[in-house]
């Protein structure tokens, strides 16, 4: 069984661009274990029973290496998963070239209008309170102090050397899931 690389899809995006939804969703229907930045921060942040605001100011680099170091150990103990996380071109770009030595790497990028990704950002940081605690997060402490939207930040999404699928999640997925999870599949020779 040596010539069985394990698989990863990477799952990523702008920030509230539908990128945990559709991972979970995939995982499920793909029988593989998702490995999620922001559910491994919340986990770290829990340990200090405190706010994201009251630890180091590195707490995002400290999670970001954590969060790379279980996706590396994963994949070098022959385990395939999806990896889902907002991170940008310059981030995924070193990583991603690491993995594909071990591993068969596909990448999804999550697409949406920056500005509606920006009103689910707002709306999930009001709609879940609890969040903030978790991940700081100054539009929506601006939000909720002067009712005004600050425009969305620039996202350089990740341009790498593995198969791509973009994916629009304005209504629902374009293309639809069960497309996604067959180019998925295919590419991967993963079984259906």
């Amino acid at each position: 069984m040596s010539n069985h690389k394990p698989k990863l899809i990477i799952v990523t995006g702008r920030p509230a661009s539908g990128k945990a939804m559709l991972s979970g969703k995939l995982g499920r229907m793909l029988w593989l274990p998702v490995v999620s930045r922001d559910e491994i921060k919340e986990g770290y942040v829990s340990t200090f029973n405190t706010s994201h605001d009251n630890l180091p100011e590195d707490i995002n680099g400290t999670v970001t290496e954590i969060f790379f170091q279980n996706v590396d150990f994963l994949l070098s103990h022959s385990v395939s998963l999806i990896a889902e996380a907002a991170f940008q071109h310059h981030v995924w770009e070193l990583q991603v070239t690491k993995w594909k030595e071990i591993a068969d790497v596909f990448l999804i990028i999550c697409e949406v209008d920056a500005d509606v990704a920006t009103e689910r950002h707002i709306r999930r940081g009001v709609d879940e309170p609890k969040r903030e605690l978790y991940h700081g997060d100054n539009k929506v402490v601006h939000f909720k102090k002067t009712g005004e939207v600050l425009p969305p930040g620039a996202y350089a999404p990740p341009s790498l050397d593995v198969p791509t699928l973009k994916v629009s999640t304005l209504d629902g997925y374009d293309p639809e899931l069960e497309k996604i999870k067959e180019k998925v599949a295919s590419s991967l020779s993963l079984s259906l």
